[in-house]
């Protein structure tokens, strides 16, 4: 989640705190002003830890941004330059403030090490993040379905998860496990820490996309369609399901139900003959899931977290080439876009 997002409900919600029996008006231009100058209502060390991480995030998207067209080798040199550089800012913030979760995270995912110990150190950070919620937020309960006392209601809790950043750092740590167990081939922990991240209300997420295709890995039919069932109807256009659905019909052997699952992914995912037949290297999430600029950079998010998978599929790659009107779809996108 965007820290845009999640600090100015933090600051809201503290001011609040403070300044109980506002009217609904004064809560409108509150919000207003914090979305103005958030550091006027940053008066805590921890709102300001926020505030800082939120710049230094900025600074590393924009970086990452200006290196896209660089050759590999210097892409290579000034990429860990910038990563070192972040890493430095991200240690001051933690000095300061050890319950910004999210400064421990990105400093974590920016280390130089190899998957499996980046993975145990996620570990680590979730059950430290963990423990500290359950012993110092009113309510916070690791146990309960929604992660929220049960006495409180849905809109509450959505409120309540919203204006926590330790809550919202704690959930971005389950999602990098779950996407770092799907890229390791640790399908069923990737499935149980997306699950975990779905139970929190009022954290928007794309979790159910890692369930999918690890699902669809594993060839669990009954259970891909089960959690099809439970994410609505709204889950039949996303393209981690149409995508996941084509996978699991051709490792099934379906040949002719996944031709058609393919051509329903390309026509329907825009991008999606492209991204399948020219496998794009997308920018690492750091640490979550950004919001989509662009419609097809869904498509290109779920084609690039099914990489794995596709490639550990024999043959998947020279027969999704094979379809009529595969490659015609891919090309015509490539010039609509300038690619």
């Amino acid at each position: 989640m965007d820290p845009r997002k999640y600090i100015p409900a933090f600051l809201q919600y503290e001011y609040e705190q403070e300044h109980p029996g506002l009217t609904p008006a004064a809560e409108d231009l509150l919000h207003e002003r914090i979305e103005q100058d958030p550091d006027s209502y940053a008066t805590s060390a921890q709102a300001q830890a926020l505030i800082s991480y939120a710049r230094v995030r900025e600074q590393l998207i924009y970086g990452i941004e200006h290196l896209e067209e660089l050759p590999d080798e210097e892409f290579d040199k000034k990429r860990e330059a910038l990563f070192n550089d972040i890493r430095l800012s991200l240690f001051k913030i933690i000095e300061t403030d050890r319950s910004c979760i999210d400064a421990q995270l990105l400093n974590t995912l920016l280390a130089d090490v190899p998957l499996d110990n980046c993975l145990g150190d996620i570990m680590q950070l979730e059950k430290q993040a963990r423990e500290y919620l359950s012993t110092t937020v009113a309510d916070f309960d690791a146990d309960a379905p929604r992660y929220w006392n049960e006495s409180l209601s849905e809109d509450e809790m959505a409120r309540r998860t919203l204006s926590c950043p330790m809550m919202i750092g704690w959930l971005h740590t389950l999602e990098a496990l779950s996407t770092g167990c799907l890229g390791s081939a640790r399908y069923r922990a990737a499935i149980t820490y997306a699950r975990r991240v779905m139970r929190a209300r009022g954290y928007d997420n794309r979790a159910v996309g890692t369930i999918l295709l690890a699902q669809a890995r594993l060839e669990d039919e009954d259970g891909f369609f089960a959690t099809v069932h439970e994410g609505g109807e709204d889950l039949e256009s996303s393209p981690w399901y149409l995508l996941g659905r084509t996978l699991l019909l051709y490792k099934l052997g379906r040949r002719k139900n996944a031709r058609r699952a393919a051509r329903d992914f390309a026509q329907r995912c825009d991008g999606g003959a492209f991204f399948l037949l020219n496998p794009t290297y997308l920018t690492p999430y750091l640490p979550t899931r950004p919001e989509p600029q662009e419609p097809w950079n869904l498509t290109h998010q779920a084609v690039w977290e099914a990489d794995s998978i596709i490639v550990d599929t024999p043959d998947f790659p020279a027969w999704i080439q094979s379809i009529e009107g595969m490659e015609e779809l891919s090309e015509e996108f490539a010039r609509r876009q300038g690619f």
